[in-house]
């Protein structure tokens, strides 16, 4: 018999072999939690990204959205106007993508900043809801 001893993260519980690695793991933590507060509070992808380093490189075209910036994902619900926005973002560093575009309501998945359906945020354009369901 021999005892193993492992290390788990406050915050999710997953298990690691070596401290050093579970003290990473919990310090990405604190990182993205920090990225979803300045979201929420209104600052930049950039912004993010300078505090936080959550990707390794974050596009140009994405450096200044915030939450309040629309795109458009027509083939989502076949809408063609700026529906969705930034909800959050995920440990794995995706973007939380969420908005009421057509006829099924709400609908949102992760995106990698790295995805083409992200590549034209609408900055002057209000992000749309349809009309048929109430804003959440």
């Amino acid at each position: 018999m021999q005892k193993v001893v492992r290390y788990q993260c406050d915050a999710c519980g997953e298990l690691f072999y070596a401290e050093e690695e579970c003290a990473k793991h919990e310090e990405k933590h604190k990182r993205i939690e920090k990225a979803n507060q300045m979201l929420k509070k209104g600052c930049t992808l950039k912004e993010i990204q300078g505090e936080c380093q959550i990707w390794y490189k974050l596009p140009e075209y994405l450096e200044n959205v915030t939450q309040d910036v629309g795109f458009i994902i027509s083939h989502w619900q076949c809408c063609k106007k700026p529906a969705y926005h930034i909800l959050g973002i995920t440990f794995e560093g995706h973007l939380l993508v969420r908005g009421c575009g057509s006829w099924s309501g709400y609908f949102g998945n992760e995106v990698p900043v790295t995805s083409d359906i992200l590549k034209d945020p609408r900055f002057e354009e209000p992000i749309y809801i349809d009309p048929r369901y109430h804003p959440y």
